[in-house]
């Protein structure tokens, strides 16, 4: 009895292993075929992701992040940052850019000492069109002020990239 459950389980082992071994043959067989074959493009066996696959961080609560906590801020600025002001600080038609270096930069809050901000949507669910772009903007009532922040959304995150100061 023994020896006979001995054979068959031995028979068993010998055509799984053949089976297996065959198998694996087959598929080196098949790669070798692919590789040879020049219809075949290598952009075939690529995996790419879209950029809409790719998790989209929210701006509101960057934002609020990014005012609060100045570690966070810095990290999120694209240094050298394009900065646009008037020539020589003074009112006119001509414009300079400057360039700030991570060491030039100053935490700015934006309007976490005010205790409201105006809020205008486009649309009536008060929800900002999916995009990869914001601007913040301080504009003075009767006072000039003048400031845009540029964001944009680089690789699923949020950036400052350029502030406007053209504040009279």
């Amino acid at each position: 009895m023994k020896k006979g459950l001995i054979i068959i389980l031995t028979l068993i082992i010998g055509f799984g292993l053949g089976w297996w071994f065959n198998e694996m043959n087959r598929f080196a067989e098949a790669v070798v075929a692919d590789t040879n074959n020049p219809e075949l493009d290598l952009k075939d066996s690529i995996i790419t992701i879209k950029k809409s696959d790719i998790e989209q961080e929210d701006f509101d609560r960057f934002f609020y992040k990014f005012m609060i906590e100045p570690d966070f801020q810095i990290s999120r600025v694209k240094f050298p940052l394009e900065f646009v002001g008037f020539k020589d600080g003074y009112p006119g038609s001509d414009t300079d850019t400057v360039y700030f270096t991570k060491d030039k930069w100053q935490h700015n809050s934006y309007y976490l000492d005010k205790q409201s901000i105006p809020i205008i949507y486009d649309n009536y669910q008060m929800k900002l069109q999916n995009t990869n772009e914001r601007v913040f903007v301080w504009t003075g009532v009767e006072n000039g002020i003048n400031v845009k922040s540029f964001f944009k959304r680089i690789d699923g995150k949020w950036y400052l990239i350029k502030v406007e100061d053209l504040s009279t």
